[in-house]
Parts: C-alpha cells; sequence; structure tokens
C-alpha cells in the first residue's frame, strides 16, 4: 500500500479540522459581513459608495499588515518552542475579534475590530501551514493539504448555513437583524475555537531550528531584500501596487 493512501491518523485529523473551523469566518467575510457593515455605516450616515471603499481598505490593511509581519512570523514559526504559543495568540484573536463583532460597534470600530480578526486568522495560518511538516510525512503532505482544503469548506457550510437561515429568517422567527448578526459572530467564533481545540492539546513541534541571536532582525533584512527584488520586477511591483489599492 502506497503510504499516502493510508487511512488519516488522529493528528492529520485534528490539523484538517483547523481548516474546517476557521473556514467558517472565511465564508462571513465574503457572504455577509459586508453587507451587515454596509447596513451599520449607513445608520451612521455613510453613502453606499464610501462604505464599499472603506471596506476595501480594511481588507487591504489588513493584508498589508500580514506582509509586515509575514517574515517575523515565518521564523518565528521555524523556531524553538514559539510555534504553539503563537498560533494560539493569533488563533484566539480572530475567536475574539469575530465574537466581538457581535457587540452594538459604531462603523468605524466595527471595522477595526473586523481588521484585527482578519489579521488574527491570517497570522494563525501562518503557523497552521507549517504545522503540516510535524504533523505528516513528506510523502503525504499533498495529500493531507487537499484534504484540508476540500474538508474546510465542506465542513465550514455548518455553521455558515445556521447563520445564513438566522439571519434570513429574523422577521419570521421575531428575532432583530442586530440579534440575529450577533448569534451569527458568537455561533461562529464557538465553532471555531471548540474545533481548534483538539489540535492544540495533541499538537508537538518536532522540526525545529534552535533560538539564534538577532532573529528578528534578519527577518526584516531578508524583507528588505525581497522589496528591493520586487522594485527590480516592475510589472510585479505595480501589480501589488494595484492590489493593494
Amino acid at each position: 500500500m502506497n503510504k499516502s493512501d493510508r487511512k488519516l491518523t488522529k493528528l492529520e485529523k485534528y490539523w484538517i479540522l483547523y481548516d474546517v473551523a476557521n473556514s467558517a469566518f472565511f465564508l462571513l467575510i465574503a457572504t455577509i459581513i459586508p453587507i451587515y457593515f454596509k447596513n451599520i455605516a449607513k445608520a451612521d450616515g455613510i453613502s453606499g459608495a464610501n462604505s464599499t471603499a472603506y471596506w476595501s481598505y480594511a481588507l487591504s490593511f489588513s493584508t498589508l499588515l500580514l506582509v509586515i509581519l509575514a517574515p517575523v512570523l515565518g521564523t518565528l514559526a521555524d523556531t524553538k518552542g514559539y510555534k504553539k504559543p503563537i498560533f494560539t495568540f493569533f488563533m484566539m484573536m480572530g475567536v475574539l475579534g469575530c465574537a466581538a463583532l457581535a457587540l452594538p460597534l459604531p462603523w468605524i470600530i466595527f471595522l477595526s475590530v473586523f481588521v484585527i480578526a482578519k489579521v488574527g486568522v491570517s497570522g494563525s495560518l501562518v503557523f497552521y501551514d507549517s504545522m503540516l511538516s510535524d504533523v505528516t510525512t513528506d510523502e503525504r503532505m499533498d495529500s493531507i493539504s487537499s484534504l484540508g482544503f476540500a474538508w474546510g469548506y465542506i465542513g465550514s457550510c455548518i455553521p455558515f448555513i445556521i447563520s445564513l437561515v438566522i439571519v434570513m429568517f429574523a422577521e419570521k422567527l421575531s428575532l432583530t437583524t442586530e440579534f440575529a448578526m450577533g448569534f451569527a459572530f458568537i455561533l461562529n467564533a464557538v465553532w471555531w475555537l471548540v474545533i481548534t481545540l483538539p489540535l492544540l492539546k495533541h499538537y508537538k513541534h518536532i522540526h525545529y531550528i534552535e533560538v539564534e541571536k538577532h532573529a528578528m532582525r534578519k527577518a526584516f533584512g531578508r524583507l528588505g531584500k525581497v522589496f528591493q527584488d520586487i522594485k527590480k520586477q516592475k510589472n510585479i511591483f505595480l501589480f501589488l501596487i494595484a492590489f493593494f489599492f
């Protein structure tokens, strides 16, 4: 039997489950949250065009923050003793940020909390992806990664569909839109946290490098070199600028 055809180990299943856990939040970002934000902004006197622009800026800003943090996070992910605690930190940032969106917030605060949650989930994925080498073998990495991607979208439909039904039929259920959305945010936050617990409990950092001096300075030095190389590639540089705006 091919090694890649073996049954999933418990640790491989727990790793896949984190994709199931966080993908529910990404579904909210792609569907319900932008509409809800526009309603909040409209209630605060913000035009539809401006609220759409502010939402796009928030997404771009969260992406930019991750680009700046990525080399540091990548260095920490490979360093002994850092991966699991910092993964937990970013995961909880995302979970608590998602839950906090349930609060009755002004549009600018709502958008700020959303950015925090988005950075949290994206930051956690840096460490989550690097865990793959510790939870499976080299031969099975591709198949396990694919299963995580597939089951992430399939499993995340469960809280998403429940959230969608509650929001769409809020009036018939004698609920306000604000309560229905709050329920959706809390449900997805709890889903995210609970399904992550098995990975947190059983994961162990196996492949790592020892702590070295000036690791952060070296990481930012590598980032500077990357930007210098990008600037030499005009088309790539212009594409990144266009993507941000």
